[in-house]
């Protein structure tokens, strides 16, 4: 017997192996598969889009109305953008309640009332509800889109309606509720700031009443009082000196006398009483008028002419011999026209000296008034500054106030920024869906691309030998020829039979396939 070399697997091959007759070879081969994944998943998607309802879709466009009045002349308190805003407004439009309430209102689902929650049957709703913007720039938003999807044409108009009225609602009701907010909140802050203020307006009139002497405006009323004060206490000073000069010259001058001897009248020359006269006469002029009055200097100069004619007179009768009178016993006394003078000088002194003290203490008081100004200076600063901060910041709320009650006046009289619907939601006279020739198309490629799949799969899951180049390889000789298998007639109707009952078979499992799902409720 020969030797004969032991028969090895063909080797595998990956798809980048691959020459374009191995795909043709490969189609040829596997062709069969090929067209039955295509026809079933073909077949399926005929019967699941046939199977599919009709569904409207009723859309309305709403445009973003901005402010009537310029903001220059009345600032909105509403900080938030359009889209933020809008973004809250359809979480809030979506949410369960709201839906459920036009669910309720508009009588939608009635056939899904008793299978399906409350909770299904909205999010079936929402999945039906699409908000999409149309024309948005970085500044700001112009308009969006509202669309409802419906097996009803006149049901999608009505929800799709009813959902643009929620959301200009919602818009109104938010955009109020922040007016609302600001104005509620600056009224808040204008009661306090105006409490404190009034607070620190009675503090500081307290602090004025009780320190009125010591407030800078009556700086200048102490300097004009201390000038006269001073200017009095000069002249009382000077009333003072002068009664007591006077008061000297009289005890100086007086002579004593005995009141009950005989001899009174003849002791007094003549030029002594004249002169006593007029010194008393002296007296009281200056007292009245001061030392340089023109009537003063008159009696003063006949005063002085007097007691020169009195010391000739002396000086005369000095060679004449005057017996020598005899001494004087009895009980002497003063003049009673120089006592009291005497004595009216006394109360002068006492008074003008009380007026003095009185002058003085009043200049001390002034003097210290005027000391403590620059302390009571810095202290009603400080309040002033606290008082000037809380003036400013109240005008500044109450600025503020006016605006936010303008901007919710402007926002009641539907003057601010709106929602307002430019297009209706309208009945629509076709279905929007579902789109079948894509269904079908889909389903045609997807089938196309599971048999391509499957055959590379049996094809690299196949370890026989395929062709004559697979044996030369196979073998490491050269084949010579193939002898192609050949079949009988039996064989060929039977394999007619086999390939007319899978492809029978794969369309009707699409069929029923397609119809099982479509009952499913599946895309719609």
């Amino acid at each position: 017997m020969q030797n004969q070399s032991p028969v090895q697997s063909p080797p595998a091959r990956g798809v980048g192996d691959f020459e374009l007759h191995d795909y043709i070879d490969l189609l040829r081969r596997r062709k069969v598969p090929l067209l039955l994944c295509a026809l079933g998943l073909f077949t399926f998607s005929v019967v699941f889009a046939s199977r599919l309802q009709d569904f409207y879709r009723s859309e309305t466009l709403i445009m973003v109305d901005p402010q009537q009045v310029p903001s220059s002349y009345v600032q909105s308190t509403v900080s938030a953008t359009i889209q933020d805003r809008l973004s809250t407004i359809q979480e809030q439009v979506l949410s369960a309640t709201h839906l459920q309430h036009i669910i309720e209102k508009l009588g939608l689902y009635p056939e899904m009332q008793s299978k399906q929650t409350y909770q299904q049957i909205i999010a079936t709703m929402r999945k039906a509800i699409t908000v999409d913007v149309v024309n948005a720039t970085d500044r700001r938003l112009s308009s969006f889109r509202i669309a409802f999807q419906s097996k009803d044409p006149k049901t999608a108009s009505k929800v799709a309606d009813e959902l643009a009225a929620e959301f200009i609602n919602e818009n109104l009701q938010a955009r109020i509720k922040q007016f609302d907010g600001a104005a509620n909140f600056l009224e808040s802050e204008l009661g306090e700031t105006k409490a404190q203020l009034e607070a620190k307006e009675q503090e500081l009139q307290q602090i004025r009443i009780q320190n009125a002497a010591v407030m800078p405006e009556s700086r200048q009323f102490h300097l004009e009082t201390l000038n006269n004060l001073r200017v009095q206490l000069r002249s009382a000073q000077d009333r003072i000196s002068r009664a007591q000069e006077q008061k000297a010259m009289l005890q100086q001058y007086a002579p004593t006398v005995d009141l009950d001897s005989d001899s009174y009248s003849s002791s007094i020359s003549p030029f002594q009483s004249r002169i006593q006269k007029l010194e008393a006469q002296l007296s009281e002029l200056r007292a009245r008028y001061g030392a340089g009055h023109p009537d003063v200097r008159k009696v003063a100069s006949q005063l002085a002419e007097l007691r020169a004619q009195e010391a000739n007179e002396k000086k005369q009768s000095e060679g004449t011999v005057v017996p020598k009178a005899p001494p004087v016993t009895a009980a002497r006394a003063k003049n009673p026209v120089l006592q009291a003078q005497e004595e009216r000088l006394d109360q002068e002194i006492k008074e003008q000296t009380e007026l003095a003290k009185q002058y003085q203490d009043q200049i001390n008081a002034h003097t210290a008034n005027l000391e403590q100004g620059p302390v009571f200076e810095q202290r009603i600063a400080s309040l002033m500054r606290d008082y000037d901060s809380l003036r400013a910041h109240y005008q500044d709320l109450l600025n503020k106030k006016l605006s936010a009650d303008m901007a919710r006046e402007l926002e009641g009289r539907q003057q601010g920024e709106r929602f307002v619907v430019l297009d209706a939601a309208p009945i629509p006279q076709s279905p929007a869906g579902p789109n079948r020739p894509l269904i079908c198309a889909g389903g045609l490629i997807l089938g196309l691309l599971a048999g391509v799949a499957l055959i590379l799969a049996m094809e690299f899951s196949d370890e026989s030998v395929r062709s004559e180049r697979e044996a030369a390889t196979l073998l490491g000789k050269t084949v010579l020829a193939g002898v192609p298998r050949i079949y009988g007639l039996g064989e060929l109707r039977k394999m007619r039979l086999k390939l007319t009952g899978a492809f029978v078979g794969t369309v009707a499992s699409g069929i029923i396939l397609g119809y099982a799902v479509s009952l499913l409720k599946i895309g719609f």
